[in-house]
């Protein structure tokens, strides 16, 4: 993973990501009665994309999109409260070991509405815990 110093660029970059978190989230939420499957998925998304947006407000680029976790190790060393959503991002990671039409790979689970509630409840955790991050973090100029 590279990095570059914080700068107007990369503050925007991490606003584009935290703004498409929160749509991201909408659209799980929209999904969890109906299309459960994509709810997850939306969550997870929602959730990778907001802890991105700490990351690139912090010049990060280039970043490995593949786990919740993964992406949170990475952004704790700009906001330790993030420790705190740990074990949502565990549930959000346990989806992606289904593929996207609910089939079970390494758990025999299926997508289901209770559990699309569940991913969609940790992503607003993850969303949650982030926000109070920009709150207290880098401050996105509102410069276009």
């Amino acid at each position: 993973m590279q990095k570059i110093q914080i700068s107007e660029r990369s503050l925007k970059r991490g606003k584009v990501s935290w703004e498409q978190s929160q749509e991201d989230l909408a659209q799980a939420k929209a999904n969890v009665k109906t299309k459960p499957e994509i709810s997850c998925l939306m969550s997870v998304q929602a959730s990778i994309n907001a802890i991105s947006s700490i990351l690139e407000a912090n010049g990060h680029f280039q970043l490995p999109a593949f786990s919740c976790v993964e992406m949170l190790d990475l952004a704790l060393q700009y906001h330790e409260d993030l420790e705190k959503i740990r074990s949502q991002c565990y549930v959000l990671d346990s989806s992606l070991e289904r593929d996207v039409m609910g089939n079970a790979q390494q758990k025999n689970l299926k997508f289901t509405t209770p559990y699309a509630r569940t991913c969609h409840q940790a992503g607003q955790t993850v969303l949650k815990s982030v926000k109070n991050y920009w709150k207290s973090g880098p401050k996105i100029s509102e410069k276009s």
